[in-house]
């Protein structure tokens, strides 16, 4: 039986007012070996590719992670050039106590950034959108801070596209909760668009396929679906069974899809 996590969706939503960031951040941890990840921000950053001078920007860059790798691939390439990490205070904290001054950490609301127009060079934003009230904004501001022919990176997990296993009917209601615990549930396959009426040009759109991994599982499936039983939306008893049969061993509990949308 998997351990039950907190709602990572409610944390993500507004970390600021959250009672720890804790669980975010053990969160983002947790994933970024996972290969499926590895493999879109393999493409990710072919894309930016960013040369010795050049300017790149995180939007929503949590605890650091992958600003951090990023400014240090750059060193290592004989590449060097500032990173930026914008985040919410909060995550920045962490994310200064973790990495130091490799990356400049910038506070800032991804809808209005405290930037000026055309100051960076490749700018991107991974699993933010699906959080956000309105990602028109938030790309709006990426083309706006990005130079004239920049680099602009976009992936976001479509929600909706998520396959269950166990009872069909179960997973359905499984799915639907997940589902409401996003501001949008298929923020996947709106980047191209999104990229589009921002006046950027689409130039790739890759999906990828992800598996559900247990931290993953525990914090953005579980926890959602047993609040959802406490509060009497889902029947206990046919709830416990599919988790039973879905966390069996050999059993394929699910995966989701995650789009790559990268511009210029």
């Amino acid at each position: 039986m998997t351990e039950r996590g907190a709602d990572i969706h409610r944390v993500f939503h507004d970390v600021e007012r959250a009672a720890s960031a804790g669980p975010a951040v053990e969160f983002l941890r947790a994933v970024e070996a996972a290969p499926s990840v590895l493999a879109y921000r393999t493409r990710l950053e072919e894309h930016l590719a960013p040369v010795a001078g050049e300017t790149v920007l995180d939007v929503g860059c949590g605890a650091g992670h992958h600003a951090a790798a990023i400014a240090a691939a750059r060193a290592a390439a004989d590449a060097p050039g500032p990173v930026v990490g914008m985040d919410r205070p909060r995550m920045l904290e962490e994310a200064a106590d973790r990495y130091g001054d490799a990356v400049r950490w910038l506070p800032g609301a991804a809808e209005a950034m405290p930037l000026e127009d055309d100051s960076v060079d490749a700018v991107y934003a991974e699993r933010v959108l699906m959080y956000v009230d309105d990602a028109v904004d938030v790309v709006a501001e990426m083309a706006r801070v990005r130079r004239p022919g920049g680099r602009v990176a976009l992936f976001e997990l479509d929600y909706a596209s998520m396959v269950l296993g166990g009872d069909p009917k179960t997973a359905d209601e499984v799915l639907g909760v997940v589902c409401g615990t996003v501001a949008c549930d298929r923020m996947g396959r709106a980047l191209g668009r999104l990229l589009t009426d921002a006046g950027v040009l689409v130039v790739e759109q890759a999906p990828f396929a992800m598996p559900i991994p247990p931290p993953v599982w525990a914090s953005a499936v579980r926890a959602p679906v047993e609040e959802a039983v406490a509060d009497g939306r889902l029947d206990a008893g046919r709830v416990a069974a599919w988790f039973d049969a879905v966390e069996a061993p050999g059993a394929y509990p699910g995966s989701v899809t995650g789009v790559l949308a990268c511009g210029r």
